[in-house]
């Protein structure tokens, strides 16, 4: 297989103290010859920017002085920071992670054997799916067509449901546990391996509110959603399984930030 030149990077902020130095060095031991890892930090101060950049070595840390004072706006930005700085380094790949999924050495080879255009692997997360906290997989396959049909002949639903595509199901336990690679609607995006051929077209952005209906939105939707529409497709490796450090985030007394876990 052709060695190709792959950035690996997040975006961070300084919440994410608790989990830095083991996914920092997770990204370190990443078992690929041509790779580079790139932080991106979007605190409101330098603070944690100078942190970082004094306390981890052979990476690159760059400050994302956005004006945003959304979260998720903030952290678009810091997305497209990291395209940006990937096409100007022409880079192959971008692996884009979240700073609280740690990625098991081999996720690079794995998930370029793949060969799509985005692949991600698998990791997990709580979420309230009919008035009961579920520990799920976060990676969502649409409906069969079979499947919408049989559903749409029994409940009247919403105008903006039009077909199987518009509504979305986790990925079974069954096909987690399979090792075996999925055609998803929306991957685990913070474990997500991207293609030149998309990230020079498409940027992250906010879901344009005309599409989000009744759609929980996050900072990839808009950016898979665009990905999809411009015919890239979308797959999940579910036998690279990737740690996710969410509870450390939301159990810190000063966080703002509400989770199915704490409310």
């Amino acid at each position: 297989m052709k060695v190709q030149k792959i950035l690996v990077a997040a975006p961070t902020y300084d919440i994410m103290k608790y989990c830095e130095e083991e996914f920092i060095n997770s990204l370190k031991i990443i078992d690929y010859p041509d790779y580079s890892i790139l932080i991106v930090d979007n605190s409101q101060n330098n603070d944690y920017f100078n942190h970082l950049k004094s306390k981890f070595q052979n990476i690159i840390v760059i400050k994302d002085n956005t004006k945003e004072e959304k979260n998720i706006l903030r952290l678009i930005s810091s997305r497209n920071k990291i395209i940006k700085y990937a096409l100007e380094n022409n880079y192959d790949y971008i692996l884009m992670m979240d700073s609280d999924v740690i990625p098991p050495k081999n996720i690079l080879k794995e998930l370029l054997l793949s060969n799509k255009d985005i692949v991600s692997g698998l990791y997990y997360n709580y979420f309230n799916i009919n008035n009961k906290l579920t520990y799920a997989p976060v990676a969502w396959t649409s409906l069969t067509p079979e499947e919408f049909r049989e559903i749409k002949s029994k409940i009247q639903l919403p105008s903006f449901i039009k077909s199987h595509l518009d509504l979305r199901v986790h990925l079974t336990e069954e096909q987690a546990n399979s090792n075996n690679l999925f055609e998803v609607l929306i991957p685990s995006a913070g474990c997500m391996l991207i293609k030149k051929e998309v990230f020079s077209l498409i940027n992250y952005t906010l879901l344009d509110t005309s599409e989000q209906n009744n759609i929980k939105t996050g900072d990839e939707i808009g950016f898979l959603l665009n990905a999809r529409k411009n015919g890239f497709q979308i797959y999940c490796n579910t036998k690279i399984k990737c740690k996710h450090l969410i509870k450390g985030k939301f159990k810190q007394e000063h966080n703002k930030f509400k989770h199915p876990l704490y409310d």
